[in-house]
């Protein structure tokens, strides 16, 4: 109890109800933006904004890699006081960060065609613009991983604030200007540009032109590795089956598998602000010598919290809660609306226990993300015969990683807390 106690009134707490309350505005202004868009453009032009808005989150597999290195080294040399280091290695991950999207931003002006005539989209321009925006999502990550690890959630929520309401409302002057998908995809590639240079005005303190060793390299490179195979793995959970419903149904039917999709992932991003708060004080209090395993057991009970309100409401009210968002051209999915809210949810807390693990520099967890998104995709690949097959498989996927997670991190435990005996006998 006294546990509990200590735990509501730490910073944990605090910094969690701030960014869930951030989080809460952004995600209600995002689904305020997919709402206003499935209406204007309808189910066909839809569909083509919800790919682009896809392979922004596939893109995470290098921006949240990014975001998760700074936030883990900025926790560790925030600890130690040591601000020197922390501003050598913020400029060597930016340099980083800037090729990566430059290189992003060459390959969507070759392929643009190629991935327009692949998706079967109206037009390619839509690619061409949201490439060119990239390298200022990829450095915006560094910036964000510094304000995460030096706890400064204040500004982290602001940049979030603002990343939202400025691709909602330039997105809906242009789509209202009449500029359609490219409209919509300008606001959503400025809101990057915005972000970025809020992020960057607030990291302060932090300028070095010394450059890090070969062995700080080494070990950054070793951090994010199995950070990149969880990134891998979700964003092949949560953005393949978009994606490959895109790519098997007609577009109409891929239009409102979107908004289910849309209305399904409420948990994981309604969620998600409790992952970023654990990981940068996790990471602080194991190089305090804390402990820190009450955290993971608490925040897997928040996500559980907040998961099964939305899957009873999507059980019980599924055609009231898709007339009111996105209205009745898209009601021909809503008896799978809260299986698909069941299979975000199972993910939101396999999600809890990869990040935790992570933010203790064991990243041996992400393997059964990886294992879990390659299952899905293959499930999906052959398994499509509706979009009722489809969910069903990310159902049966989720349920198997989740509980796959719960055994291995009990073994774990009973593993060490085994050695330690034999240690201490001996």
């Amino acid at each position: 109890m006294s546990k509990i106690k200590e735990l509501l009134h730490s910073k944990f707490a605090s910094a969690s109800a701030l960014l869930m309350l951030s989080m809460t505005v952004v995600n209600a202004g995002n689904y305020i933006y997919n709402l206003i868009m499935g209406r204007w453009l309808g189910p066909s032009l839809f569909a083509d904004l919800s790919l682009i808005v896809t392979l922004l989150l596939v893109v995470t597999f290098l921006t949240a890699p990014i975001q998760m290195t700074s936030a883990r080294y900025a926790a560790i040399h925030t600890a130690d006081g040591d601000d020197k280091t922390l501003a050598s290695l913020r400029r060597f991950i930016w340099f980083v960060a800037l090729s990566l999207g430059l290189t992003l931003t060459a390959f969507f002006a070759i392929f643009a065609p190629a991935l327009k005539n692949f998706f079967h989209t109206q037009s390619s321009l839509p690619f061409v613009i949201f490439g060119m925006a990239l390298p200022f999502s990829m450095v915006q990550a560094v910036e964000r991983g510094m304000l995460q690890g030096r706890t400064n959630f204040k500004i982290l929520a602001i940049s979030y604030q603002v990343e939202m309401w400025s691709r909602l409302l330039v997105s809906i002057l242009l789509v209202a200007l009449g500029l359609s998908v490219n409209g919509a995809v300008i606001g959503i590639s400025l809101s990057f540009v915005f972000t970025w240079w809020v992020a960057r005005s607030a990291v302060t303190g932090l300028a070095s032109k010394e450059p890090i060793s070969k062995a700080m390299r080494m070990e950054l490179l070793a951090f994010a590795a199995p950070v990149l195979v969880s990134q891998l793995g979700q964003i092949l959970i949560n953005n393949s089956d978009v994606i490959l419903v895109k790519r098997f149904f007609e577009t109409s039917d891929a239009g409102k598998y979107a908004a289910l999709a849309l209305i399904g992932r409420i948990v994981f991003f309604a969620t998600w602000s409790v992952v970023t708060t654990m990981f940068p004080i996790v990471a602080q209090k194991q190089k305090m010598g804390e402990a820190h395993t009450h955290l993971l057991w608490i925040s897997l009970g928040i996500v559980g919290g907040i998961s099964l309100p939305v899957v009873l409401l999507t059980l019980f009210f599924p055609q009231w809660v898709i007339t009111i968002l996105f209205g009745e051209k898209y009601l021909g999915v809503a008896n799978l609306l809260w299986l698909y809210a069941l299979a975000t949810s199972l993910y939101s807390m396999a999600n809890v226990v990869i990040n935790y693990r992570l933010s203790l520099g064991m990243g041996r967890e992400t393997g059964f993300a990886i294992a879990a998104g390659f299952a899905q995709v293959l499930g999906i690949v052959f398994f499509h015969a509706s979009l009722a097959q489809v969910v069903y498989v990310q159902v049966i996927v989720m349920a198997a990683l989740f509980l796959a997670l719960l055994w291995h991190n009990f073994l774990h435990r009973r593993t060490v807390s085994f050695l330690r005996t034999v240690i201490h006998h001996a």
